[in-house]
Protein backbone atom coordinates (compact mmCIF):
# COMPACT_ATOMS: atom_id res chain seq x y z
CA UNK A 1 0.00 0.00 0.00
CA UNK A 2 1.33 3.57 -0.82
CA UNK A 3 1.31 6.51 1.34
CA UNK A 4 0.76 10.48 1.12
CA UNK A 5 3.46 12.41 4.18
CA UNK A 6 1.78 14.95 5.66
CA UNK A 7 3.43 17.45 4.61
CA UNK A 8 2.14 16.59 1.21
CA UNK A 9 -1.62 16.75 2.18
CA UNK A 10 -0.74 20.14 3.85
CA UNK A 11 0.80 21.48 1.42
CA UNK A 12 -2.31 20.85 -1.05
CA UNK A 13 -4.60 22.35 1.16
CA UNK A 14 -2.22 25.50 1.76
CA UNK A 15 -2.90 25.20 -2.41
CA UNK A 16 -6.59 24.91 -2.16
CA UNK A 17 -7.34 27.96 -0.14
CA UNK A 18 -4.68 29.75 -1.88
CA UNK A 19 -6.45 29.19 -4.96
CA UNK A 20 -9.71 30.06 -2.91
CA UNK A 21 -8.60 33.45 -2.19
CA UNK A 22 -7.11 33.94 -5.54
CA UNK A 23 -10.60 33.07 -7.47
CA UNK A 24 -13.12 34.04 -4.86
CA UNK A 25 -14.79 36.77 -6.69
CA UNK A 26 -15.76 33.71 -9.25
CA UNK A 27 -16.66 31.08 -6.94
CA UNK A 28 -17.18 31.87 -3.14
CA UNK A 29 -19.13 34.83 -3.62
CA UNK A 30 -21.70 33.77 -6.18
CA UNK A 31 -21.90 30.55 -3.92
CA UNK A 32 -22.67 32.50 -1.31
CA UNK A 33 -25.29 34.65 -2.84
CA UNK A 34 -26.77 31.54 -4.93
CA UNK A 35 -27.66 29.63 -1.47
CA UNK A 36 -28.65 32.54 0.48
CA UNK A 37 -31.57 33.39 -1.98
CA UNK A 38 -32.36 29.92 -3.26
CA UNK A 39 -33.14 28.50 0.08
CA UNK A 40 -34.70 31.61 1.34
CA UNK A 41 -37.31 32.51 -1.42
CA UNK A 42 -37.96 28.72 -2.22
CA UNK A 43 -38.59 27.14 1.03
CA UNK A 44 -40.24 30.06 2.33
CA UNK A 45 -42.84 30.43 -0.19
CA UNK A 46 -42.85 26.88 0.01
CA UNK A 47 -43.65 26.92 3.82
CA UNK A 48 -46.11 29.58 3.38
CA UNK A 49 -48.74 27.47 0.90
CA UNK A 50 -48.26 24.64 3.03
CA UNK A 51 -49.51 26.62 6.42
CA UNK A 52 -52.21 27.90 4.22
CA UNK A 53 -53.29 24.34 3.03
CA UNK A 54 -53.38 22.82 6.42
CA UNK A 55 -55.29 26.33 7.92
CA UNK A 56 -57.80 25.13 5.12
CA UNK A 57 -57.89 21.45 6.00
CA UNK A 58 -57.87 22.05 9.75
CA UNK A 59 -60.78 24.39 9.00
CA UNK A 60 -62.93 21.28 6.44
CA UNK A 61 -62.01 18.81 9.37
CA UNK A 62 -63.91 21.15 11.77
CA UNK A 63 -66.68 21.57 9.36
CA UNK A 64 -66.53 17.06 9.41
CA UNK A 65 -67.03 17.22 13.40
CA UNK A 66 -69.87 19.81 13.40
CA UNK A 67 -71.69 17.95 10.75
CA UNK A 68 -71.52 14.94 12.55
CA UNK A 69 -72.04 16.49 15.77
CA UNK A 70 -75.24 17.79 14.52
CA UNK A 71 -76.02 14.41 12.91
CA UNK A 72 -76.05 15.14 9.35
CA UNK A 73 -73.36 12.18 8.68
CA UNK A 74 -73.23 8.95 9.09
CA UNK A 75 -70.38 7.38 11.41
CA UNK A 76 -68.59 5.66 8.59
CA UNK A 77 -68.45 8.22 6.04
CA UNK A 78 -67.30 10.75 8.76
CA UNK A 79 -64.83 8.48 9.92
CA UNK A 80 -63.94 7.59 6.22
CA UNK A 81 -63.25 11.67 5.30
CA UNK A 82 -61.48 12.46 8.83
CA UNK A 83 -59.30 10.12 8.50
CA UNK A 84 -58.80 11.37 4.59
CA UNK A 85 -57.78 15.03 6.04
CA UNK A 86 -55.80 13.87 9.06
CA UNK A 87 -53.48 11.87 6.53
CA UNK A 88 -53.31 14.95 4.28
CA UNK A 89 -52.09 16.74 7.18
CA UNK A 90 -49.64 14.73 8.72
CA UNK A 91 -48.30 14.53 5.19
CA UNK A 92 -48.07 18.27 4.83
CA UNK A 93 -46.65 18.35 8.60
CA UNK A 94 -44.29 16.43 7.39
CA UNK A 95 -42.86 18.37 4.43
CA UNK A 96 -42.48 21.28 6.86
CA UNK A 97 -40.79 19.59 9.28
CA UNK A 98 -37.93 18.94 6.12
CA UNK A 99 -38.61 21.87 4.52
CA UNK A 100 -37.59 23.92 7.77
CA UNK A 101 -34.71 21.43 8.04
CA UNK A 102 -33.57 22.03 4.36
CA UNK A 103 -33.97 25.69 5.25
CA UNK A 104 -31.74 25.48 8.83
CA UNK A 105 -29.34 23.19 7.24
CA UNK A 106 -28.79 25.78 3.98
CA UNK A 107 -28.32 28.25 6.54
CA UNK A 108 -25.41 27.02 7.85
CA UNK A 109 -24.08 25.69 4.93
CA UNK A 110 -24.31 30.08 3.89
CA UNK A 111 -22.71 30.68 6.88
CA UNK A 112 -20.10 28.12 6.18
CA UNK A 113 -19.46 29.69 3.04
CA UNK A 114 -19.75 33.38 4.46
CA UNK A 115 -16.89 32.04 7.28
CA UNK A 116 -14.05 30.63 4.14
CA UNK A 117 -15.05 33.90 2.00
CA UNK A 118 -14.22 35.91 5.00
CA UNK A 119 -11.32 33.73 6.04
CA UNK A 120 -9.54 34.36 2.41
CA UNK A 121 -10.13 37.84 2.11
CA UNK A 122 -8.65 39.02 4.59
CA UNK A 123 -5.57 41.03 3.88
CA UNK A 124 -3.49 39.14 6.48
CA UNK A 125 -4.75 36.29 4.53
CA UNK A 126 -0.94 34.29 4.31
CA UNK A 127 -1.91 31.03 2.35
CA UNK A 128 -0.20 28.94 4.44
CA UNK A 129 -1.18 25.87 6.40
CA UNK A 130 -2.31 26.07 10.18
CA UNK A 131 -3.91 22.95 12.05
CA UNK A 132 -6.69 25.29 13.32
CA UNK A 133 -8.06 26.73 9.24
CA UNK A 134 -7.88 23.07 8.45
CA UNK A 135 -10.39 21.85 11.15
CA UNK A 136 -12.67 24.77 10.67
CA UNK A 137 -12.99 24.24 6.80
CA UNK A 138 -12.43 20.76 6.10
CA UNK A 139 -15.15 17.99 6.98
CA UNK A 140 -13.08 15.32 5.37
CA UNK A 141 -10.47 14.51 2.56
CA UNK A 142 -10.60 11.47 -0.05
CA UNK A 143 -7.52 9.97 -1.48
CA UNK A 144 -8.13 9.61 -5.38
CA UNK A 145 -4.64 8.46 -5.93
CA UNK A 146 -1.12 8.98 -4.84
CA UNK A 147 -1.47 11.89 -7.29
CA UNK A 148 -4.85 13.25 -6.66
CA UNK A 149 -6.97 14.38 -3.67
CA UNK A 150 -10.72 15.99 -3.02
CA UNK A 151 -10.92 17.68 -0.14
CA UNK A 152 -14.71 17.94 1.11
CA UNK A 153 -15.01 21.37 2.93
CA UNK A 154 -17.89 22.22 5.27
CA UNK A 155 -19.47 24.41 2.92
CA UNK A 156 -20.47 21.49 0.78
CA UNK A 157 -17.70 22.42 -1.62
CA UNK A 158 -15.42 19.36 -2.92
CA UNK A 159 -12.30 20.39 -4.25
CA UNK A 160 -10.13 18.09 -6.74
CA UNK A 161 -6.26 19.06 -6.06
CA UNK A 162 -3.16 17.72 -7.11
CA UNK A 163 -1.01 16.18 -4.79
CA UNK A 164 1.86 18.85 -4.05
CA UNK A 165 5.40 17.50 -3.20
Amino acid sequence: MLFLRDGEIKATFATIMNKLAFSRKIILEPLCDSISKTHEECDLERINTIDKKMEQLTEERNTLIGLMTKGFLEPALFNKERNVLDIEIKNLTAEKTNLVMSFTNGTSQADEVKALLHYVSKDKFDGDYTEETFEKFVENIVVNSREELTFKMKCGLSLIEKVVR
